[in-house]
């Protein structure tokens, strides 16, 4: 196959319009980027992967085997999941390869970075979502049994669809707001999905808001047969003359994961937490409060039984000079859950969440045993004392329902009822045990 080259685009902060940032050649299994030299030499310049695509002194490219030869920022930007089937349909069920995949998609994947020819870039650029109204419009004549898909395909259009990724039929939307224009993404319920999944993700942000996460907003809805819910989009800003975008990578960018499958040693919160030292320890911040703030996600995700929170529903965004985790997106309170998590919660490398595994490698995130353990129980009263009201009185979900939602909460209830437990002493005398086995050798 011949090697295919394309610009890639980045938008700086503060900008409407992108700037061509450099150059990714592409064969399957290889893939290689520079900076160009005009873009180095700006002094507003960002490096879109400063870890893995730094700026150097060096002009030679940076190569790749991982990922069929696409840089792990370079395929955050691509179409996945629900959008990559909608384009794919789109083009008659033709395989599209890596570049193909980025060439033809819409201007609304994530981040702020697009890899495509010149010609195609503007059409990108100008990607206005469909309104809010006409969602609503659309929503309230459809019937039960009409293909959610089918209203996603109508309302944005053949030419455009959505680069969104997740399993589940999605678009962004514009919406009204006090101060202008905001983009949302309204999340829809699918004829063949796991019952009550808008309800099921609004209740579980709003937990972790509740628990002090720095989480996106959202807001939960029932429009005609349908039920939504619309999570704000915190890589798009709409401004006068345009539309801001910033810098996304995902976890599984971060952790460099080529096979990215459950039982791979890299898919580990501890490693993550050592990946946040390089990405979000600079001038501007320490990574301590990164590190906790993902310790507590680690945790939530557990206590609500939220077990798909594999590494691309993880994410940094470059905001204000530096790189810290996006606000948490994503979220599901999932009843029967066997509380084993998508990523390893711990150093020897278990997915199984309990107080012992959650807490015991506390100090990789920053937190002292005690604290730690503080927190989670924290967390677990707020969780267990609130869940039932917010399928009750925001989502209209009826009591048998909601008693079929228990066991996603079934960490927090054994937590708070004191049923779960441990002594985080203990881990300090283990340490102690460790530290001084150590001298003896």
């Amino acid at each position: 196959m011949v090697e295919k080259i394309r610009p890639v685009w980045a938008w700086l902060p503060g900008a409407v319009t992108p700037t061509e940032c450099g150059t990714f050649t592409w064969s399957p299994g290889l893939g290689r980027f520079a900076y160009s030299e005009e873009y180095r030499a700006r002094s507003d310049a960002n490096a879109i992967d400063p870890i893995n695509l730094p700026f150097t002194r060096s002009t030679k490219p940076t190569t790749t085997t991982q990922m069929n030869g696409v840089f792990g920022v370079i395929r955050d930007a691509a179409p996945e999941g629900f959008g990559l089937d909608l384009l794919i349909a789109k083009h008659g069920q033709r395989d599209l390869d890596e570049v193909e995949r980025m060439d033809l998609s819409a201007g609304d994947g994530v981040g702020g970075i697009e890899v495509c020819p010149a010609q195609e870039i503007d059409r990108k650029q100008s990607f206005t979502p469909p309104r809010e109204e006409d969602l609503r419009a659309l929503l309230i004549d459809a019937g039960q049994d009409e293909s959610i898909t089918g209203v996603v395909r109508q309302l944005a259009g053949d030419d455009d669809g959505t680069s969104l990724g997740g399993e589940k039929p999605k678009l962004t939307v514009s919406c009204a707001a006090a101060d202008g224009t905001e983009w949302w993404i309204a999340k829809l319920q699918a004829r063949n999905s796991p019952r009550l999944l808008p309800a099921r993700e609004y209740v579980a942000m709003k937990l972790a808001a509740r628990c002090g996460l720095d989480v996106a907003e959202v807001r939960f809805e029932r429009i005609g047969l349908h039920t939504v819910v619309w999570v704000k989009r915190f890589d798009r800003k709409v401004v006068q003359g345009g539309v801001e975008r910033s810098l996304f990578a995902s976890a599984a960018s971060v952790l460099r994961l080529d096979n990215d499958t459950r039982e791979h040693p890299d898919r580990s919160y501890p490693k993550l937490a050592y990946e946040l030292r390089r990405w979000c320890g600079d001038r501007h911040q320490g990574f301590a409060a990164q590190q906790r703030e993902l310790w507590r996600r680690m945790v939530f995700n557990a206590l609500v039984g939220n077990y798909d929170d594999h590494p691309r529903n993880h994410g940094l965004l470059h905001s204000g000079g530096t790189w810290s985790l996006s606000p948490a997106y994503d979220i599901v309170a999932m009843p029967g859950t066997p509380l084993v998590q998508a990523m390893a919660v711990n150093r020897s490398g278990t997915r199984v969440a309990s107080p012992e595994t959650l807490v015991v490698d506390a100090p990789s995130f920053s937190y002292e045993h005690a604290e730690a353990w503080d927190k989670l129980r924290e967390m677990a009263a707020i969780v267990n004392a609130s869940w039932r009201a917010l399928y009750d009185e925001h989502c209209e979900v009826s009591g048998e329902e909601q008693e079929r939602q228990r066991p996603a909460f079934q960490l927090a209830e054994a937590v708070d009822a004191g049923s779960a437990t441990l002594d985080p002493a203990g881990f300090i005398g283990r340490r102690n045990r460790r530290a001084g086995g150590s001298t003896q050798h």
